[in-house]
């Protein structure tokens, strides 16, 4: 039985090679996606507070009243504003649908929430903002802000500004009266002059520990996952990416390892075709590059060698020794009739050289055999095919076979008509002969012999079956070598030579076939012979 074959080594280096670059190729669309999404997270972050921030600046007190300012956005593209009034109740804005408005306030507190970015900001109305007539100390404008930050004042409040007829200071205390506060709570933040409309003007700004009105505050929400997020497009092109990743590193690494594996391909092919015993003159030629596959190499190229000349030798002793022994057979043979055509020759005599005269033709016929078989290995016997018909040779080999039956065998036929192949006539005779006759001598007496010939699935299919003894599975591979017999003792007393099986596969081989054996102990054997069609 054939073993199953696995996956070859490149092919398991080429998805090793994959799955390695696959892995690499995803651990690194995954950081970049990671690192993108961190990335959108704080320009989400940055957009989001910087959205809060400006809307603050819209926000203010004048006259004790809030005013937001139409400029406040309560939507900045993707981004809501909802003001909250001190006690949570909400002054103006909505949330975008799928936001939760549970969430409890927190000041300078950026978080997400269900799908959500959220920051949260405390306005305290602590910064007031005077615009004052530098000439008549008149107020043109007053406003309180949310407290952001202050620069403490390092001026001079005695300073008079230009063409202005009330120092700063004037103008801070007309400020500072004008808010009604304690001048012990107040930090001056900054005092400017400046001209407007041809008139000096004084601004003053200073922050206090009073607030002008109740604390409110501005919570600023965004979606976590928009469909234009950068990370977003990356993880939709890594979708796309990443099999065409895998796709390509599968066929460059096909290509690497196809590449890298070359000489190990020749090498194969050289033991192949050694193996078949096709070329035993085959060598492997490998260019100078890995020294590990060069000297296995040259290696094999010495055990080549080594098996040609062993080959030789045993087919050279073969066909001399079979040469040399025909002469002295014949001689023998010749001097057999001679004593046995003489008169004179008592019972005893002739007992004897007819005993010589059987081993002779028995030894005549081995020699004829191992010249043959010789020929055919070493491709030296003259192949002539024809397209002749395999059904009628196979009918009139059994014909012969069951004419010389000794032993009460009952021989069936399985025989589709009409079967042709190219084949040598002699060498397919022998063939047929030799598995019939194997059938005979080793099946039971008195027992059955099957013979099939189908055409089949593109193939021609012969067997023999027998319901003998059997071959044990020990001996099965040994059938096919020559001179090999599984019960030497009757063999030699039914004339076996050991070659009948190894020429049968040799005959079949070439022909382009393939001989088989099933074979169990107390149930007989079946061969079968497969030609290619």
């Amino acid at each position: 039985m054939k073993k199953k074959k696995g996956r070859s080594i490149s092919a398991r280096l080429n998805l090793w090679y994959t799955l390695l670059a696959g892995f690499i190729s995803l651990w690194l669309i995954l950081s970049v996606v990671t690192v993108a999404r961190m990335s959108e997270t704080s320009e989400a972050q940055q957009n989001l507070i910087r959205s809060v921030e400006r809307n603050i600046d819209e926000i203010e007190v004048e006259n004790g009243l809030l005013d937001i300012e139409s400029d406040f956005a309560y939507r900045n593209e993707s981004i809501y504003a909802i003001v909250y009034s001190s006690d949570g109740s909400i002054l103006g804005g909505e949330y975008p649908d799928g936001a939760s408005s549970d969430m409890p306030l927190e000041a300078e507190r950026f978080d997400k929430f269900d799908g959500f970015y959220v920051y949260d900001t405390k306005v305290e109305f602590t910064k007031y903002d005077y615009k004052i007539n530098g000439e008549t100390g008149e107020i043109i404008s007053s406003e309180v802000e949310g407290a952001d930050y202050y620069t403490p004042f390092e001026g001079n409040l005695d300073f008079f500004g230009e063409d202005c007829e009330i120092s700063c200071g004037d103008a801070f205390d007309i400020a500072v009266k004008k808010s009604g506060l304690n001048r012990n709570s107040i930090d001056i933040i900054n005092v400017k002059n400046y001209e407007y409309n041809d008139e000096p003007i004084y601004e003053v700004e200073f922050y206090s520990t009073e607030k002008a009105y109740d604390d409110i505050w501005v919570r600023g929400v965004v979606k976590a996952d928009g469909t234009g997020g950068v990370w977003t497009v990356l993880a939709r092109v890594a979708a796309v990416l990443l099999p065409v990743l895998l796709i390509v590193c599968s066929l460059v690494g096909r290509l690497i390892t196809k590449r890298a594996f070359e000489p190990v391909r020749r090498l194969i092919s050289a033991v192949e075709e050694t193996h078949s015993g096709k070329d035993l003159t085959k060598r492997i030629d490998i260019p100078d590059g890995d020294p590990l596959l060069s000297s296995l190499a040259d290696r094999f190229n010495e055990m080549f060698s080594r098996l040609q000349l062993s080959f030789e030798s045993e087919r050279q002793f073969s066909g001399d020794v079979s040469h040399e022994l025909r002469t002295p057979t014949a001689v023998i043979l010749a001097e057999c009739e001679y004593q046995l055509g003489r008169k004179d020759l008592d019972d005893e005599s002739k007992e004897g050289f007819e005993d010589i005269q059987n081993q002779t033709e028995s030894m005549k016929k081995l020699i004829s055999q191992l010249l043959e078989m010789t020929k055919m290995e070493q491709g030296d016997s003259n192949l002539y095919l024809e397209r002749e018909d395999l059904s009628m040779l196979v009918n009139a080999v059994c014909d012969q076979n069951e004419s010389l039956d000794k032993r009460n065998i009952t021989l069936k036929r399985d025989i589709d008509e009409g079967i042709s192949i190219n084949m040598d006539v002699t060498l397919i005779t022998r063939l047929v002969s030799n598995l019939l006759s194997n059938a005979y001598r080793y099946g039971k007496e008195g027992g059955t012999i099957a013979v099939s010939l189908k055409n089949t699935d593109g193939s021609v299919r012969l067997s023999v079956s027998d319901d003998g003894e059997g071959i044990a599975p020990e001996h099965i591979d040994k059938i096919w070598n020559r001179f090999y017999r599984v019960d030497k003792a009757r063999s030699r007393e039914d004339g076996c030579s050991g070659l009948g099986l190894p020429m049968v596969k040799q005959i079949a081989k070439l022909h382009g076939g393939d001989v088989y054996l099933e074979s169990e102990l107390g149930k007989g054997s079946t061969f079968t012979v497969e030609f290619r069609i």
